[in-house]
């Protein structure tokens, strides 16, 4: 938003005379759209939307994003979707959250985070789609490098350092969770340049282990990966 100050009687702001407001507001509110209107090449907002112009959700994806690629609904109307919208251009973060009842699932709430680590004129972006039906939660990241050159799809390994499964656990890992292969959640911090990778523990393994009074939870914990920009990925 732009504000425009306009001096008060008696002040000592009298440079821009009254007689000359109605000839230069029409050209600081053109210029205000014409800033407002460049999107920042290397930002989240502009990744995400050079990432839906390529999508192809998988059909098992429920998020708001997937929906709005198979009804090729336009960016504008894409956006709408969310009504909860955060963005913080200076830390190149974005966060939506929404909510629909399509399926026969019943309701599903979708949360979008996104998030761009700048490297020499690049960025690599870092979008999460997690979307949650039932009591029950599901998400998928893309990583991709937008730029001069354009937008990018960048293999997980390229940027992400190998990740075990032990290397979630607290102290021994539970009996319940030997031999089972844990699923990757990457979440971007809100300020630094962080991201988060949170374990995400198979159904099955979950029961078991409720099962067997292991809270998963306290067993296991996140890792926090650091961007590097000299190499361009994350390390522990």
């Amino acid at each position: 938003m732009f504000r425009f100050h306009f001096p008060l009687p008696g002040s000592r702001d009298r440079a821009l005379k009254p007689t000359l407001l109605p000839r230069l507001l029409p050209a600081l509110l053109l210029s205000g759209m014409a800033q407002a209107a460049a999107p920042d090449p290397l930002g989240p907002l502009e990744g995400v939307r050079q990432f839906m112009a390529t999508f192809t959700p998988d059909p098992a994806e429920r998020s708001l994003l997937a929906y709005a690629r198979r009804e090729q609904l336009d960016w504008t109307a894409t956006q709408n979707l969310f009504a909860s919208q955060l963005h913080d251009a200076p830390n190149h973060y974005l966060e939506w959250r929404g909510h629909s009842a399509l399926g026969v699932a019943g309701p599903t709430f979708t949360v979008v985070r996104a998030a761009t680590f700048l490297r020499a004129g690049q960025a690599l972006l870092v979008l999460t789609r997690e979307w949650c039906a039932a009591g029950r939660c599901e998400s998928r990241t893309t990583f991709a490098w937008q730029g001069p050159g354009g937008w990018k799809s960048a293999p997980e390994p390229s940027v992400i350092p190998l990740i075990r499964d032990t290397d979630f656990a607290v102290g021994t890992l539970p009996a319940c969770l030997r031999g089972v292969t844990l699923g990757v959640q990457y979440v971007p911090a809100r300020q630094g340049t962080a991201l988060h990778a949170l374990p995400l523990v198979p159904a099955t393994a979950q029961q078991r282990c409720d099962s067997a009074g292991v809270n998963v939870t306290t067993a296991t914990r996140a890792l926090r990966l650091n961007w590097t920009p000299g190499v361009g990925k994350f390390r522990r």
